[in-house]
């Protein structure tokens, strides 16, 4: 699969195979997924011409996205409309833009995504000198190797807040303080900040437990990285430093203890989609230890980031998809369990492009065993893109008819999914979401999309991660060979 050459020749509104944020490696792009991509670039092409637009014009409206979530469904031989649709889109919604819009762009949607990323360039300089010396590996010609921006600061704020209609992002580091590390992730907030004269970017505390105390993210940290830097939640990576467990008395304990003297609630952590740099992954990122955990510490709310997902061969006793977390869920008592919340980071994503059904399948376990008000939304970009259409297909998700008698799933009304789309969040980080509707208006950010015709209409249409094993590997020995992993 190609990514676009050229912004203003882009031949996709999404990417089609999942995209990995270079902590897990991509399975190998299906067969469908091909096709969908193939088919895809032809429907868009001759809508393209029905309105007298360019592909890239066409690409960048919402019934392009619209036309991609029909051919989804075809592929995977889907109903188009109807109960027994997972994606129901009509034929209209792909042909007239008015149509589509009316889908996709619900009115007033509050938007609060939870895991938001990007590259710290000053401390990973080789991602971007590296782009050259992996050029000739890749599958793809990267447009404008020489820029130093493609997943840093500012294309990240551009990618998410102009060009989707995000209201509010959280910034989440990662272990070790690389690729991006607590100061950057608080600079980074401050300037989304700044640019908009109004709250748009949140950010956490990372803290590994087994750090040696001169690292950015060592346990001594944790006062000046929510005292001074304000960090409002913490995030940790169970993988990190040769594995832990969250619920282990003498690693975890002591920094849920300084958290919780520092006023900390929430804690978030990496569970599911094992990192492959970290042998003791998928150990590590079991969620076993969650019911001893959250048992010892009734004042935190604990969440799982990626919903302890597994690609299909990747758990140790083959327990893949939600399995292990769902079990995991239900040996925890009712009252306890009001606690612990779930995140759908790139976890989402990858059941979507395997097929709308499975993305139906994904959401409806989650909401049998959460219910609609202890899920939390999530993206895992700048590594995706924009996450406008991530977005767009979770405003069109529906649990079909059948698939709630036959599993028990409730329905996905619009009012869980606006819970989960940033609701639930909201409350989790204090946010006050009809003050941050009050002040778009005054909003710079805003104000950017609104003058250059919407989030849709300047999107790069890029994505960011890679979505083979060659290329993730490839991104390794650059970062090897320049010091920077």
């Amino acid at each position: 699969m190609r990514k676009p050459v050229d912004e203003d020749e882009p031949s996709l509104p999404f990417p089609t195979s999942p995209v990995s944020n270079m902590e897990w490696c991509p399975l190998p792009i299906s067969p469908k997924q091909r096709l969908v991509a193939k088919l895809i670039e032809e429907e868009t092409v001759a809508r393209a011409k029905r309105h007298g637009m360019t592909r890239a014009q066409f690409l960048r409206t919402a019934a392009a996205t619209a036309t991609a979530f029909m051919v989804m469904n075809k592929i995977h031989g889907l109903d188009q409309t109807g109960d027994a649709a997972a994606m129901p889109v009509s034929k209209e919604q792909c042909d007239d833009l008015d149509a589509a819009r009316e889908l996709l762009d619900p009115h007033d949607l509050f938007v609060m995504d939870v895991q938001q990323h990007h590259i710290d360039t000053p401390r990973w300089g080789a991602y971007c000198r590296g782009l050259r010396f992996v050029e000739s590996t890749l599958p793809y010609t990267i447009r404008d190797v020489q820029c130093p921006e493609a997943t840093s600061q500012l294309n990240y704020i551009r990618e998410v807040f102009v060009d989707s209609k995000t209201t509010i992002g959280v910034i989440s580091g990662l272990p070790f303080g690389v690729p991006l590390g607590p100061t950057v992730m608080a600079q980074t907030r401050d300037l989304v900040n700044g640019i908009a004269g109004s709250e748009r970017a949140i950010s956490q505390a990372v803290c590994d437990p087994l750090a040696p105390d001169n690292g950015e993210t060592a346990l001594v940290t944790l006062d000046h990285q929510v005292e001074v830097m304000k960090g409002r939640a913490l995030k940790c990576y169970t993988y990190s430093f040769g594995g832990w467990r969250l619920d282990d008395e003498m690693v975890s304990y002591p920094m849920l203890e300084k958290a919780q003297s520092l006023g900390i609630r929430l804690v978030n952590v990496h569970k599911g989609l094992p990192a492959i740099f970290a042998p003791s992954s998928p150990q590590s990122v079991r969620t076993l230890d969650f019911p001893k955990v959250v048992r010892d510490w009734p004042r935190f709310k604990f969440c799982a980031y990626h919903s302890g997902f597994f690609q299909a061969g990747t758990h140790p006793e083959g327990k893949d998809g939600l399995t292990e977390w769902l079990e995991v869920v239900a040996s925890i008592p009712k009252k306890q369990r009001r606690r612990v919340y779930t995140e759908i980071g790139s976890s989402f994503a990858i059941n979507l492009l395997d097929s709308p059904d499975q993305a139906a399948h994904f959401i409806g376990q989650l909401l049998k065993a959460f219910g609609s008000k202890n899920i939390l939304w999530g993206t895992d970009s700048i590594w995706w893109g924009s996450p406008q259409w991530l977005i767009d297909a979770f405003v069109a998700l529906e649990i079909p008819a059948a698939m709630q008698e036959q599993f028990g799933y409730p329905p996905l009304t619009m009012k869980d999914k606006r819970r989960i789309l940033g609701e639930n969040a909201a409350r989790l980080y204090g946010v006050k979401i009809k003050r941050a509707r009050c002040t778009v208006p005054e909003d710079r950010i805003t104000q950017m999309q609104v003058a250059q015709g919407g989030a849709r209409n300047q999107r790069s249409l890029r994505w960011y991660g890679p979505q083979t094993r060659r290329d993730f590997f490839a991104f390794l020995r650059w970062g090897e060979a320049r010091g920077a992993v």
